[in-house]
């Protein structure tokens, strides 16, 4: 075979397979590796759909099920492989974890695709807001009920782009996904018309593109959109933080997850004296340890009376250096009555008198990891993911408000970061800012910390609150409300740092006192498109 023939077949195979682009630019639309060429991520989110979008275009329901599940699947692996390395401990386990995860987020991506082409064929000249509603409608599903993962969703990959997204405090994430979601079906819009055209034989010019009505419409998006960046250029013009109302430190120690507890945890202790020891020299009104710091159940020990000496340590270091600590725990609560015993994932607070304040238990946990809310229905699932190490956490019930100075908090614990709801409800019990105690240790990556970070960002803007992360390995940040990093440390590295908190920058935002009002707006429009397809569907079988 000849190499212009070669080259041929390879065109004609990437031309008829262009939708796995999508792949491609997904994987490139999220934090991945922590190199120069990967971090325009922000930008790729933009574009990354429009593949896709064009592709399925005029097909029938089965091959827009068959290509958007090929090309998502491969997405989803490229972008979230890094999850699988809950199980990587275990001999199979980081297979058997990415076999179930990565095609049931596939599948969740397929019913955005299917529902939005099903509209889109009946109500055509509204395909460009059906697409970016129905997204938001299935991202919202995913995060609701025991099994709710809402950790993939498009608005999040604009987390640097901090101009844009201060549309949060009025839309909430949900917002920002839209606005993305629509410039990729603006632009595929216009892709296809492109197409066509040329398809048809007609002579392709500036002048006869931008006559089209999809690029004027694509015109008016990005008008749109430079319209929302200068808005959220305006809102944080000027606003920065210029006093200290309360200095916060955090301590990073990168314990192994994998290592031992019981045998290495006063090895652990005296490293965390050491580093809280160092950071006390920077006169913090509040020390923060990881969600993994304190493996023990202080709370329920120092209220019955036998603390052991792991946690005597940790009360006389707070009671030493005359600051009080929060840091992760093991909650307990006996139950005589069923005698059973219940643990919990906790954060616990301890006072500059080393007395324990006040504990809360965390109410989302991450399920399979924390805890599998069937298994007296299917045991063996259970089984398996106790092998992976999985803990058998019960969920917290309510939420608990701390306070420091006469500054009132409430704590996040690791995944919790992630429930914009949830977090709202903070915001509603007066809070002054959030503290986020996390562990991303096991996931060992860039990509694993940086994407669980960015919706600590979102969670800032969206209530005008501070954000306070405190991770095992990091990240860890002061956040202000406008989603803007005030004070870090890198990833994966031993060590400490202090940030000043200026009260003053916190706002009473829309999004806080209203909700998810966007969000209900778009699935008002989403109902009666599909109550009207219905009638017609209804109306066209009665015809027959």
């Amino acid at each position: 075979m000849k190499t212009a023939d070669i080259f041929r077949k390879l065109w004609e195979t990437a031309k008829d397979n262009y939708y796995l682009l999508t792949s491609l630019l997904m994987f490139l639309s999220f934090p991945s590796y922590d190199v120069w060429f990967l971090k325009g991520f922000a930008f790729f989110a933009w574009i990354s759909l429009i593949p896709i979008f064009v592709f399925v275009r005029g097909k029938n329901y089965r091959d827009i099920i068959f290509y958007s599940f090929i090309a998502f699947l491969l997405g989803n692996f490229l972008t979230y492989q890094w999850i699988g390395n809950f199980g990587a401990e275990v001999r199979g386990g980081y297979t058997v974890i990415l076999l179930f995860l990565i095609p049931s987020l596939s599948v969740f991506m397929t019913t955005k695709m299917i529902i939005a082409e099903v509209l889109s064929k009946k109500f055509s000249t509204l395909r460009v807001l059906i697409y970016p509603s129905v997204w938001i409608l299935i991202d919202w599903v995913q995060s609701l009920g025991f099994l709710a993962f809402p950790w993939t969703y498009w608005g999040y990959s604009q987390y640097p782009f901090t101009s844009c997204i201060q549309m949060a405090s009025i839309t909430g994430v949900m917002g920002v996904s839209f606005v993305v979601v629509l410039m990729n079906a603006l632009i595929a819009n216009l892709v296809f018309d492109i197409i066509e055209m040329r398809t048809a034989g007609t002579f392709l010019s500036p002048k006869n593109i931008f006559q089209m009505k999809s690029a004027r419409w694509c015109t008016l998006g990005c008008a749109v959109v430079v319209l929302i960046v200068i808005a959220g250029t305006m809102a944080v013009h000027g606003k920065l933080p210029a006093r200290r109302d309360l200095r916060v430190a955090m301590v990073q120690t990168c314990i192994d997850p994998w290592d031992n507890w019981a045998q290495n945890r006063m090895r652990y202790l005296s490293e965390l004296e050491r580093e809280t020891r160092g950071v006390s020299a920077l006169n913090p009104d509040l020390i923060i340890w990881s969600e993994s710091a304190t493996l023990e159940t202080i709370s329920y020990d120092f209220e019955n009376g036998f603390l052991n000496e792991f946690e005597l340590r940790v009360l006389h270091l707070a009671e030493e250096l005359h600051i009080p600590i929060l840091t992760g725990e093991i909650g307990r609560i006996d139950d005589y009555i069923r005698r059973q015993v219940h643990m919990y994932n906790n954060a616990v607070l301890i006072s500059k008198e080393g007395k324990v304040v006040k504990s809360y238990s965390k109410i989302n946990l991450v399920p399979f990891g924390e805890w599998f809310p069937y298994e007296r229905w299917l045991r063996w699932v259970k089984d398996i993911v106790d092998s992976f190490g999985a803990s058998s956490f019960t969920p917290g019930t309510e939420t608990s408000v701390f306070e420091i100075l006469g500054r009132r908090f409430g704590v996040l614990v690791c995944y919790e970061g992630i429930f914009f709801r949830h977090v709202r409800g903070y915001a509603k019990q007066g809070i002054d800012f959030m503290v986020n105690i996390t562990n991303d240790g096991w996931t060992d990556t860039y990509n694993g910390h940086m994407q669980h970070f960015a919706a600590s960002v979102f969670r800032a803007i969206e209530n005008g609150r501070w954000m306070i992360r405190a991770g095992n390995t990091g990240f860890s940040s002061v956040i202000d409300p406008y989603g803007r990093v005030i004070a870090s440390m890198p990833i994966l590295t031993k060590g400490y740092f202090a940030g000043d908190v200026d009260f003053s920058l916190n706002r009473t935002t829309f999004y806080s006192r209203a909700g998810d009002v966007f969000s209900y707006i778009v699935f008002g429009f989403v109902l009666i498109l599909a109550i009207f397809y219905f009638i017609s569907r209804i109306k066209t079988k009665k015809v027959d």
